[in-house]
């Protein structure tokens, strides 16, 4: 076992828990995993130059606001945003990791204890998967923001369970500070839209504007994205 060797987690949410909050139906929690070994210096250099030549260096990607054009992105027009948002994605080809979404529909669940059951089966899911390639792994560390305390009990009950004190939660994480907490956010974003359509659900007038319509989102956004899905 390489003792250098650590597997990061970064772990994104959509939406809120609590069943009855109507206005999120569904509640999304993404994880990505990356394998420290493999360097990924080279892209994050790169997608930092793009946007300095935008003259943006120092933007944090955030998807919904971007599309929505909210929350920092208001004064910029669509073909800005749609640079922004396919420097990402380029960014998200060209890294290696693997995520997995939990896509809970509360229309369909009667309590929060089986959201709850869903995601810890779902994180338990995704740790198989993970561990595919990463038997070597001998410490994990998760990035999270703990902006739900409800997820933080989970990762802590689910990681420990499974791998004792052979892991840890990243310190002070902030979406500025990890290109990879940027593309949990993104596939996070995503994989709501990818659900509403399952559902029956069309995309929003600002989705519909960014994304030209739902078949340009499939192949242009979705279906690369689902590449890295494990």
């Amino acid at each position: 076992m390489d003792k250098n060797n650590t597997l990061s987690i970064f772990v994104d949410e959509s939406g809120n828990l609590p069943i009855a909050d109507n206005a999120s139906r569904f509640y999304i929690v993404s994880l990505v995993a990356h394998n420290q070994q493999e360097n990924i210096e080279k892209p994050i250099r790169e997608l930092g130059e793009t946007y300095a030549r935008m003259g943006l260096p120092n933007l944090c990607f955030h998807a919904g606001p971007l599309v929505r054009r909210e929350d920092g992105y208001e004064y910029m027009g669509w073909e800005m945003r749609n640079r922004i948002f396919a420097a990402m994605m380029a960014f998200a080809r060209k890294t290696p990791f693997g995520y997995r979404s939990i896509c809970v529909d509360k229309k369909f669940v009667a309590s929060e204890g089986q959201i709850i059951a869903q995601l810890k089966s779902g994180i338990s899911q995704f740790l198989d998967a993970a561990n595919v390639t990463t038997a070597t792994d001998n410490m994990i560390k998760v990035y999270y923001d703990c902006g739900q305390a409800v997820i933080t009990n989970i990762i802590h009950e689910s990681m420990t369970a499974r791998y004792g004190g052979e892991w840890e939660f990243a310190q002070d994480v902030r979406p500025d500070k990890y290109r990879l907490f940027q593309i949990a956010d993104l596939v996070s974003f995503i994989s709501l839209i990818a659900q509403k359509q399952q559902s029956g659900i069309g995309l929003t007038k600002s989705e519909e504007k960014f994304f030209g319509g739902a078949r340009n989102f499939r192949r242009n956004v979705l279906k690369p994205i689902l590449r890295k899905a494990i």
